[in-house]
């Protein structure tokens, strides 16, 4: 399910709960469903105006100087994380066990928004005042916990996402909680590992300080978040000098620690100078890609820079490491680069088209490239989605590009990116081609009959040797990715025309499949109309749509050019324009009554009323000349189907052989 379709469903649930008091569980997870009940027992409001503070200065003063000890441990990894998420639009947050906030870090936007909604120190976030929140739930749960939208009580707070960590104490008193809040649409998957990190370094400072008050409280500091997070870490200091890192950065670049601090980043990296200057000037370049040799062959790295600055004076800077393809795995889930089909999703059961999923099983096993052949509107990108989802790759990415909807001159750039400065126009930075972001997944061309020749050339080369070269670049990359490719051309007449290359038709045709149209597979017209109007009642927030009998009669009559894709056109139109959610005969485009072909002459074209004479004389038979099932059926009234008998000349007691 996509994150837009929950946050509605979890917004219809947050309505639902507060009109009757319950909560839909199939929905809302249990420990946010258990607060709302929570809350809804104490009476609190969920479209309650902004709280006021409660606490008096001096009252805070007194709870300030409880929690020193607290406060003071955690500034400099809060400080550090303010600096992390500069300029982003998140509050940082820290409370005491009771929920008082007792400080608030942030960009000055956003902490004039923290003071318009009393979100300062004194206030409270503890749930039992404010309703269902992440610090409230958090103190409650005493774990990690992040709150999103609906999932907040009080209306208020729906656009936000808040992430908190509870703080415990080297004895293990529960101290706190630190949190990062910022706007829905703003929101990372690793805010939460980020206050877990913090929450998890400032336990540590704690004990490190039980342990040796007298160490350097920065060192603590750097040295403790480096041990807690999950991230690969190397940090240089304004001379480029590397000062700190921690062993999962050393494991992954193949370097031991003493071999990394003390050196400058250049040395480390000596084909990218861009690190050094980004730790020395303090200017972020944004995202490095980063190659090393290491035992296993040369390995693709991406490094995340975060300039530090300390009272505005810049001191180095923080370089995140990830492997190249969980990095890019992270872009394609923000950038729909996935698969959202199964086989479960191909409707019909037709002789024909089950050989062809059958087919398509096996070939996802496989892991062999696949050739998917058939007309427009068949289907051909649901059976590539599906082969992909039940192959072994189906965590990977889905990558999809249309050969055809790219400009010629764009078509290279696109499947294999390029360096910046590759062309005029071309971005800063450089793009990643299609070709990386598949890397590990699947890559599904679509008409691929259309690729120029020259790219084909190319591409085919990408097949040999799974290497791939950016425009403008000399640096060889190497990909794994599976091809699935589409066509609704003859690629064998193609090339013979010499309009494709036989020996790239031969690399992408190791397993072709070959979809039927709808014209030859009309007994799935029912199963197939069903999913659709399921699929339209959806969209169009419409209640349950059903088709009277007669209309697929004069469906089966249609030859259908546009396939499944112009069925489901068709019924869409029909279901807007009825009434009643009942889909009659003429409820149906015009275009379906025309050019239907003529069982009984081959070749011709059958009139409109002969047509329509047809089916009123087929239904009277069927129906045993029982005018109010005929009337039924076709979704006509009486008195319109005795009009049309006498204008068709057709009598209540007639024969047909």
């Amino acid at each position: 399910m996509s994150e837009t379709n929950f946050s509605l469903q979890l917004l219809e649930a947050w309505r639902h709960f507060v009109e009757t008091g319950m909560a839909d569980r199939n929905v809302v997870r249990k420990d946010v469903a258990d607060s709302w009940e929570r809350c809804f027992r104490l009476g609190i409001k969920p479209d309650a105006p902004k709280v006021a503070v409660r606490l008096s200065p001096p009252q805070l003063a007194k709870i300030s100087r409880a929690n020193r000890a607290f406060t003071e441990a955690a500034l400099p990894f809060m400080r550090f994380l303010q600096n992390a998420v500069r300029g982003t639009g998140f509050i940082l947050v820290l409370t005491n066990a009771d929920g008082v906030v007792l400080e608030v870090f942030g960009d000055e936007d956003i902490l004039r928004m923290a003071r318009e909604n009393n979100y300062v120190p004194g206030s409270s976030r503890a749930e039992g005042v404010v309703g269902t929140n992440s610090i409230g739930l958090c103190l409650v749960e005493k774990r990690p916990l992040q709150t999103t939208g609906a999932e907040h009580y009080n209306q208020r707070h729906h656009s936000w996402t808040c992430s908190s960590a509870p703080v415990f104490s080297p004895d293990g008193e529960l101290l706190g909680a630190i949190t990062l809040s910022g706007k829905s649409h703003s929101a990372h998957r690793h805010t939460l590992g980020m206050v877990i990190s913090a929450a998890e370094a400032i336990e540590s400072k704690l004990k490190k300080q039980k342990a040796d008050k007298e160490k350097n409280r920065s060192e603590t500091m750097l040295d403790s978040l480096l041990v807690s997070i999950s991230e690969a870490v190397i940090s240089a200091n304004h001379e480029g000098i590397v000062t700190h890192t921690n062993n999962k950065a050393c494991k992954l670049v193949n370097i031991s620690q003493n071999q990394i601090v003390g050196k400058s980043i250049i040395e480390i990296f000596p084909e990218h100078p861009e690190l050094l200057k980004m730790a020395q000037l303090g200017k972020d370049s944004g995202n490095v890609e980063v190659a090393m040799d290491g035992p296993q062959g040369r390995a693709y790295f991406i490094m995340r820079p975060y300039m530090v600055r300390q009272e505005g004076t810049h001191t180095g800077a923080i370089f995140v490491i990830s492997e190249r393809r969980r990095f890019f795995n992270e872009v394609r889930k923000v950038s729909g680069h996935n698969a959202r089909f199964d086989f479960v999703d191909i409707k019909g059961n037709t002789p024909g088209l089950m050989q062809q999923i059958k087919l398509a099983k096996t070939a996802a096993s496989a892991d062999s490239r696949v050739l998917i052949m058939g007309e427009t509107g068949t289907g051909k990108e649901l059976f590539a989605q599906a082969i992909h989802n039940a192959s072994p790759r189906g965590q990977g990415p889905f990558v999809a590009i249309n050969c055809a909807a790219i400009p010629r001159e764009l078509i290279e750039s696109e499947i294999l990116g390029y360096k910046e400065g590759a062309f005029t126009g071309s971005r800063k930075g450089g793009q990643v081609g299609k070709l990386e972001l598949a890397d590990g997944g699947t890559i599904f061309l679509d008409e691929v009959g259309e690729m120029p020749l020259d790219v084909q050339t190319k591409f085919l080369r990408v097949l040999q040797d799974g290497m791939i070269t950016r425009l403008g670049d000399n640096r060889p990359v190497k990909v794994d990715v599976r091809v699935i490719s589409a066509t609704n051309e003859d690629l064998v007449d193609k090339v013979e025309s010499k309009g494709f290359r036989q020996d790239l038709y031969f690399r992408l045709s190791v397993v072709e499949l070959d979809i039927p149209p709808l014209r030859q597979r009309l007994d799935d017209l029912p199963v197939l109309a069903e999913n659709v109007l399921e699929r339209i009642s959806n969209k169009l927030g419409a209640k349950q749509l059903t088709i009277v009998p007669g209309v697929f009669k004069v469906l089966s009559a249609y030859h259908w050019p546009g396939n499944v894709r112009e069925l489901g056109n068709v019924l869409e139109m029909a279901a807007i324009v009825c009434t009643g959610g009942v889909i009659q005969v003429k409820h149906l485009p015009q275009r379906i009554f025309k050019n239907i072909p003529n069982s009984k002459t081959s070749g011709s074209i059958q009139p409109l009323k002969e047509m329509e004479a047809d089916v009123l004389k087929n239904a009277l038979a069927q129906c045993e000349g029982n005018i109010a099932e005929v009337s039924r059926q076709l979704g006509l009234s009486r008195s319109t189907i005795y009009r049309r008998m006498k204008e068709f000349g057709i009598s209540k007691s007639f024969n047909i052989n």
